[in-house]
């Protein structure tokens, strides 16, 4: 048994609290914390899980983390040892990219025939209101040779007969009084409100950035409503309260290697530690990626901002 995990497990059975209690407070299980108590690392998922899994050991049963970290970190194996052929950020994303390529054949053929029907829609549109203009204004000519028809049967009638011309010529005006319904259109039509402006897109915000911590605020938005976090190798992430960072809300264990969406909706504040910042590929906030540190361990801290009354 290591002088760390001998110290561990002395300090948990003063404060009289099992391995099964430390399990459920940790989410971690039982078989690694004995693991941690013996000094047996090699046992654990992965050497980077021993750092943050100590961390969580000592803060479950009230110890400084950083503390015990610092006092026994010759014991502890050093995951950046393990780390250093990992490829960057970047290059890991030009790689999914370059997985993702033989897939674009399909968005290239959506994209072909996209640009073939489009002119074709675009030129049955100016077909179609040609023929409807023609139609509109072929039918007006036709009212108008017979209005102009009538009006002459009128003046032959008023050589006829005076006594009745007044009232055969009120009664063809009244078409000319009437006619136009385009126009009556254009009269009614109420001029078009203004047009909402669109809102202002979420931003996250970098307040301050330590060695360790980022504390970041998220802007135009009334909350946290979802965090994404893609993994490309696997990490440990822990979702804090804010007031009692040593309380554990909702963590990824057991399934470190797979994507992790905790949840957060209708949340003002979270705080959340990272295991392994390099198996972390990305970490998006309301559809607005943030950057890691380039370290194992580390905290993000985001808070919506607050409107001034």
């Amino acid at each position: 048994m290591s002088e760390l995990g001998s110290y561990l497990k002395q300090v948990r059975e003063e404060k009289m609290i099992t391995l099964d209690d430390l399990q459920r407070t940790t989410k971690i299980q039982k078989r690694y914390l004995v693991a941690i108590e013996e000094g047996n690392f090699d046992t654990l998922p992965g050497i980077f899980y021993a750092r943050a899994f100590v961390k969580t050991y000592a803060e479950a049963i009230g110890l400084n983390a950083d503390e015990v970290i610092a006092t026994y970190k010759n014991e502890l194996p050093n995951p950046q040892n393990e780390a250093v052929d990992l490829p960057s950020r970047t290059e890991r994303s030009k790689s999914v990219q370059a997985k993702q390529r033989p897939t674009s054949s399909g968005g290239n053929k959506r994209r072909s025939i996209s640009s073939i029907l489009i002119p074709v829609l675009i030129i049955g549109v100016i077909v179609l209101a040609v023929v409807l203009a023609w139609n509109y204004f072929g039918n007006t000519d036709d009212d108008n040779n017979q209005n102009t028809g009538n009006t002459g049967e009128t003046e032959q009638s008023n050589t006829h007969d005076s006594a009745t011309g007044n009232d055969e010529e009120d009664e063809s005006a009244e078409p000319d009084e009437t006619e136009d319904p385009a126009g009556t259109d254009e009269e009614e039509e109420e001029p078009a409100g203004d047009e909402e402006e669109p809102s202002a897109e979420a931003e996250l915000v970098l307040d301050e950035a330590t060695n360790e911590v980022q504390t970041f605020t998220l802007t135009n938005a009334e909350a946290i409503e979802s965090i994404v976090i893609t993994m490309s190798d696997g990490s440990f992430v822990g979702v804090r309260d804010v007031d009692n960072t040593s309380t554990i809300l909702e963590d990824n264990a057991p399934n470190y290697d797979q994507d992790f969406e905790p949840d957060v909706a209708g949340s003002e504040a979270v705080n959340i530690r990272i295991g392994n910042g390099f198996g972390v590929e990305s970490f998006v906030v309301n559809g607005v990626e943030l950057e890691l540190l380039d370290r194992d361990t580390q905290t993000v801290i985001i808070s919506v901002e607050q409107d001034e009354e």
